[in-house]
């Protein structure tokens, strides 16, 4: 049954993003692409290596609270892996996290799957940090519909609410919370009754995280800060090569936030089609063409789809490691 979903989610994804492109013109987004230079390409690849870079360190100063120092390449292999196997599944981008995890020498697997979720939840946070501060731009700096002002602030106020869920609930025992939540609706699974003991036992070592390391929360949210930034930099570079009309740092930055949104729920896998419509909304409100929108997915797809083989190459890698 969740094969036959997956596969019609692809479909109905693919057909989104067939429609999108022929409404555009084909001939409009090749003429954009065109602009771009091998040299062009291969700076945005560079940048993209950059930013996992980025994010190993910061996953690195988290690890580094749980487990003694490990290699910085085992870390960085690891966390490209996650990436691929989080593009390529309808996960909100989480779907590769317990990967990363596994991936990692650790004496004890429950508190290297804590640094993860630690480390992604700081993550998802900046994020969220970012995207309400870019929400509140938009609603003030752009004019639009009423409705969808409200649209955008109740929005904000969910965003909110769910940060401040999210921190809560990781202090008290965020999975034990979940069970415990689904067990009061009938809902039980047998895997997790079997692990409950270790559900509890990850639950012990990210609670001890927020409540002993403040200032590490601290800096890696500052250092997240600056990969979002970064991420910004990168979409705001490829507009440029493209040669898009009345780009600035501004619009590439509510571009990044506003389109962050997307990136955050469970959808079609690779977000194929809701990526493309999303980016689409957002360039038309910020006064660029359809056709800049969709051209500068497809530039980012590619180096997505680029780096995810990098990263399949380093799990599978690590698999005939294991093997051998």
């Amino acid at each position: 049954m969740k094969k036959k979903i997956l596969r019609i989610s692809w479909v109905i994804g693919f057909l989104l993003f067939v429609l999108l492109v022929y409404t555009i013109g084909p001939g409009q987004i090749w003429e954009h692409i065109k602009k771009l230079t091998w040299q062009n390409f291969l700076i945005l690849l560079f940048l993209r290596f950059l930013h996992s870079i980025l994010r190993t360190i910061n996953w690195k100063i988290v690890f580094e609270q749980y487990e003694r120092k490990t290699s910085f390449f085992h870390l960085f292999a690891a966390i490209i892996a996650g990436d691929a196997i989080s593009y390529l599944t309808p996960s909100a981008r989480l779907g590769g996290e317990p990967v990363r995890a596994m991936m990692v020498n650790s004496s004890n697997k429950r508190r290297s799957l804590a640094s993860v979720i630690v480390d992604k939840t700081i993550e998802i946070l900046t994020m969220i940090s970012f995207t309400i501060i870019g929400v509140t731009i938009a609603i003030t700096q752009i004019p639009m519909p009423r409705k969808y002002k409200f649209l955008f602030i109740a929005f904000v106020l969910g965003a909110i609410l769910f940060a401040v869920l999210i921190l809560v609930k990781q202090r008290q025992g965020f999975f034990t919370w979940i069970i415990n939540t689904l067990e009061r609706i009938k809902i039980k699974f047998k895997f997790i009754e079997k692990n409950r003991a270790k559900v509890k036992e990850t639950d012990k070592h990210i609670s001890d995280f927020y409540r002993n390391h403040r200032s590490i929360f601290l800096i890696v949210f500052l250092l997240h800060s600056l990969v979002f930034l970064f991420w910004t930099t990168e979409v705001h570079l490829t507009l440029l090569f493209m040669g898009a009309e009345g780009t600035t740092f501004l619009k590439s930055f509510l571009i990044v936030t506003l389109g962050s949104l997307i990136i955050l729920l469970p959808t079609i896998p690779a977000s194929l089609g809701t990526y493309e419509l999303t980016y689409v909304a957002i360039f038309i409100l910020l006064g660029f063409g359809a056709d800049i929108g969709i051209t500068l997915t497809l530039i980012r797809r590619i180096l997505v789809l680029i780096w995810a083989g990098a990263g399949l190459l380093a799990m599978l890698k690590r698999q005939l490691a294991v093997k051998s």
